[in-house]
């Protein structure tokens, strides 16, 4: 899917990046190439992959937990409470 320069600097506007005159047209050669890649990733669906079985995506389960089954799954957690460090540059 091609992607014009108009394109580009309406994204760039919208995102408030400061893109250079000399970068436009190589962004959207390549915002064109990641849309062109994911049209194609959208086709997979149900098509056999070169092993022979066909591609399956599993189902997201969304899984009820309680409090203490949080805390228990935290990486860091102290006295009941999940512990997270400090932010760095943060008051």
């Amino acid at each position: 899917m091609a992607v014009d320069t108009d394109t580009v600097r309406q994204m760039a506007k919208l995102a408030r990046l400061h893109i250079s005159d000399s970068e436009i047209d190589s962004l959207a050669s390549e915002m064109g190439s990641i849309l062109d890649f994911m049209g194609e990733i959208a086709q997979w669906e149900g098509v056999e992959n070169p092993v022979g079985r066909p591609t399956l995506r599993r189902e997201d389960v969304v899984l009820e937990a309680t409090n203490s089954q949080l805390i228990e799954a935290a990486a860091a957690h102290e006295k009941g409470q999940v512990t997270v460090p400090p932010i760095k540059g943060a008051s």
